[in-house]
Formats: C-alpha cells, structure tokens, sequence
C-alpha cells in the first residue's frame, strides 16, 4: 500500500480542525469526539431545536444549519462529512447516517419552509448509512435515502432511495441497481 508522507502543514491543518471543532461544540446540543469543522458554519436554531453530531464527523466551510421551530432535531451519524456551502433546513426532524459523504451546495430539508394549503407543510428525511450525495443535489421533505446509495450531482429526490442504488436527474430516478462505492 503506498501512502503518502504527511509534511508538518497536514498536521497543523488538522489540529486547526479540531480547535475549531471544540469551539464548535457551544453551537451544539449533543456532540460525538474529533469534530473537526474547516471554517465558519452557521447555526440557527429556534428554542429547544436540537442539533446531534457523532464522532468523527467533519463540516466544511460555510455549511448551514437551519433548525426553524422548536421541535427541530438534527442527527448526523459517525464519520459522516458535509462539504462546503450545503445547508440542512429543519422544523421536525432530519436524520442523516454515519459514513456518509455529502459534496457542496447540496440541500436537505423537511419542509417545504411556505405552507401549502391541502399539504403536509413538513414530514422526515432520513439519509441512511454510507450514502454519497453529489454537489448540488436537492433532497426534499419525506424522502428516505436507503444504506449504500447514490444521489447523482444536480438531482432533484422527490421520492425514496432504494439501498444501493443510483439515482439522478430531474426528478431523480433509478439509473443502476446494485452500486457499491468507496472513499
């Protein structure tokens, strides 16, 4: 296996990660070890919303979250990372899965933030386990992303995931079946 020499700079990135993960953590109601966050995320939260984080969990500049009432619950699993400019809009529940990789200017939300008349105004995304979203794919409200699964970048999920499938385009449907991916 080659790996590659780690210089001085790797490290002290790192540490910079991590101080600023720890600094992070007043933002957050309930927070695994080794948050590392790589710049300014927001944080906007209503009373009493709650923002979970599990280990080893990395935030990339500019990510947002958004938690608009009171009974808002933000999960995100173990070893998962979210990248740069994606936002998380919340008024009940957003539930996303340990091991999963979420690329920049993605969208999560559980709600349609405008209520329309005749409709559920919010319902639950839960994003399962090892899950890769593409860069600026939108996840809508109600969604189930199964375990193992691929969003295609600029898809619009209307509709479940089945687990280990890829998905993409406007609206998202089915492309590949059995789709296994790695780091």
């Amino acid at each position: 296996m080659n790996r590659r020499k780690r210089s001085f700079r790797d490290y002290a990135k790192y540490g910079y990660r991590i101080l600023l993960g720890a600094l992070f953590r007043r933002k957050v109601d309930q927070c695994g070890k080794l948050l590392r966050v790589a710049g300014g995320v927001t944080v906007s939260k209503a009373k009493h919303a709650r923002l979970i984080i599990g280990d080893n969990v990395l935030l990339f500049k500019d990510t947002g979250f958004y938690l608009d009432s009171g009974e808002a619950v933000i999960e995100i699993g173990d070893h998962t990372f979210i990248n740069r400019r994606s936002e998380i809009i919340c008024k009940k529940h957003v539930k996303i899965g340990s091991h999963c990789a979420i690329s920049w200017d993605v969208a999560i939300m559980d709600t349609d933030i405008h209520r329309i008349e005749g409709s559920a105004d919010t319902k639950p995304t839960v994003i399962g386990d090892h899950v890769w979203i593409g860069n600026k794919a939108i996840i809508l409200k109600g969604v189930t992303i199964g375990e193992g699964a691929v969003v295609a970048a600029g898809s619009v999920v209307s509709k479940d995931v089945a687990p280990y499938t890829l998905v993409a385009g406007v609206p998202a449907k089915l492309v590949r079946e059995d789709v296994r991916w790695h780091v």
